[in-house]
């Protein structure tokens, strides 16, 4: 392609199939796909469906680009579409926020990629390399510094995240899923071409990664919302990419995460979108007790949660086994131990997101008569569902593909004896082993509970629960997905993160902002007289300063 138009002679732009592209490719196809079969049961507008395709071709263009300037144009399509995707449903305030963010992280991105291409007058991701390290240590930082601002933003690492947890609560439910499946995966492909064409920040990602986590789970536990509760969720397990992207060998367990991220956020971001479409409530608080009237929605959900929570026998447990040997064998026992106690962690919100929806007491009786939720809304549940369960009994059949990836990319590729077992340097598994225990043990504990239940009485209204000596009126909270989680505020460093938050920051920056523009407004108030005055000051200042 030809720039001299633009003034940037003897640049090369293109494009370029590679392994890592076709992976991330494959998860945009199959994520549009899905969310595009559950939009049926909605009445969107056709411009709605025309900057979701738009939005989905910028994907393709970002990860197929090979060098910097053709991936900023696809970063900024990719920007400006969501912008008119989420201005559909978004508060003002929160439309602004996404705005400001997407602007600062643009500029950023695109200040940094003028600094790379100021020595070798070239914007190859081949070159990127030679052209980094040409340049003065002060201006390495910068752009460091600068690029890892657009990408945080884009994945919502805390300090970042500002904007994201509203956006993902207030977008259109059927949108939300594709928000968070795809739309940070554009942040961890970001962040691999930095870290494998450009620098290595192996220490720095792994502390901003593992604070991340932790604060966002701790942040997940409390919501009342259950939107805002899944973007935190997601927050937090986008802080394990980011921190095993901080090991030397980590990229596998950042790839496998990555799929495993995928279909998982998917997978409960539908879930909830079909249950916010048949109860018209999206509040833990205004929900419970839906398990008997919405029972594959109830399994969908609890194999979502366990895939979730990293643990065996489905595939989240494969991708966490990855990121913890990845760090043990990096020596990074600190940081393992922290990544552990997040994960650990994480059953508290899964608890409360299963609980708060399905189990527990229901809060009102026009929940009473609802139905299962569509065939539209399943159907993409059931895919995505047998994808973590064969990916738990098969955790290698992926393997041989990122290898791929790997070996493409120079780095050390992973090691496996058969589909079932994956093997690092420090232990191994078998999932289908794993799988047919956990199956066999489900099976003999549910005999067991449903020959008890045979032996029980049935409730006759679900409501009467005046049994403990107190009658509860109507505006009692009964349900403990209401609250729970602020116990946790008796732990001091728990209590920290609960009460405090970078919205304070943001706020305050805001302030600050707007005095300067009120200042500034003042002095350009329209008087020409006025900024004569001020233009004769500044050239006579400028004159002074030139002739000394």
């Amino acid at each position: 392609m030809d720039l001299t138009i633009f003034g940037l002679t003897d640049v090369v732009v293109s494009l370029k199939e590679t392994y890592l592209a076709n992976f991330f490719a494959m998860l945009i196809t199959i994520s549009f796909m899905l969310v595009a079969f559950s939009m049926k049961k909605y009445d969107l507008p056709k411009s709605f469906y025309a900057f979701f395709v738009l939005l989905t071709s910028a994907l393709y263009l970002i990860v197929y680009a090979n060098d910097y300037l053709l991936f900023f144009i696809g970063w900024e399509v990719m920007s400006i579409s969501t912008y008119f995707l989420l201005s559909f449903t978004l508060s003002k305030e929160a439309l602004h926020k996404y705005i400001l963010f997407a602007i600062a992280s643009a500029l950023s991105m695109f200040m940094a990629i003028l600094i790379l291409y100021s020595t070798n007058h070239s914007f190859l991701y081949s070159d990127a390399k030679s052209s980094f390290e040409q340049l003065s240590t002060n201006m390495e930082v910068v752009f460091t510094t600068l690029m890892l601002f657009a990408i945080f933003v884009k994945l919502g690492v805390i300090g970042f995240h500002y904007w994201l947890v509203d956006a993902y609560e207030e977008s259109h439910h059927i949108f939300t899923p594709f928000l968070s499946a795809i739309l940070s995966k554009m942040g961890v492909y970001a962040l691999i071409i930095l870290v494998t064409y450009v620098v290595k920040l192996d220490m720095i990602l792994a502390i901003i990664g593992v604070v991340t986590s932790i604060i966002a789970t701790f942040k997940a536990i409390q919501e009342d919302s259950v939107k805002r509760l899944l973007a935190y969720s997601s927050i937090a397990q986008l802080g394990y990419i980011v921190t095993v992207l901080g090991v030397s060998d980590g990229m596998g367990g950042a790839l496998y995460h990555s799929l495993i991220h995928t279909a998982v956020k998917l997978l409960l971001f539908i879930n909830i979108a079909g249950i916010i479409y048949i109860t018209s409530r999206s509040k833990f608080s205004e929900l419970g007790g839906l398990i008997y009237k919405t029972p594959q929605s109830f399994i969908l959900l609890l194999i979502g949660i366990i895939a979730l929570a990293g643990m065996p026998p489905l595939g989240g447990f494969s991708s966490k086994f990855m990121i913890y040997t990845s760090l043990l064998d990096a020596k990074y026992l600190l940081i393992l131990s922290a990544v552990m106690f997040s994960s650990a962690s994480a059953f508290l919100y899964v608890y409360k997101l299963i609980y708060g929806i399905y189990l527990g007491h229901p809060t009102n009786k026009k929940l009473e008569n609802i139905k299962e939720v569509p065939i539209s809304f399943l159907i993409p549940q059931y895919f995505l569902a047998s994808v973590v369960i064969v990916l738990g009994a098969f955790p290698a059949i992926v393997v041989p593909y990122f290898n791929k990836i790997l070996s493409q990319m120079h780095l050390q590729t992973l090691t496996f004896t058969d589909a079932s077992t994956l093997i690092t340097s420090f232990s191994q598994f078998n999932g289908s082993v794993i799988l047919g225990t956990f199956c066999s043990i489900f099976i003999v504990v549910l005999l067991v509970f449903v020959n008890l239940r045979s032996k029980t009485k049935e409730a006759k209204n679900r409501f009467d629960i005046a049994y403990c000596g107190e009658v509860p009126t109507e505006a009692s909270h009964l349900h403990y997905g209401a609250g729970m989680g602020k116990e946790l505020k008796r732990v001091g460093f728990i209590k920290v993160i609960l009460d405090n938050s970078v919205k304070y920051f943001y706020n305050f920056l805001a302030k600050q902002t707007l005095a300067f523009s009120e200042f500034f407004r003042k002095i350009y108030s329209g008087d020409l007289s006025l900024n004569f005055n001020i233009a004769i000051m500044f050239l006579t200042i400028l004159l002074f300063v030139t002739l000394k």
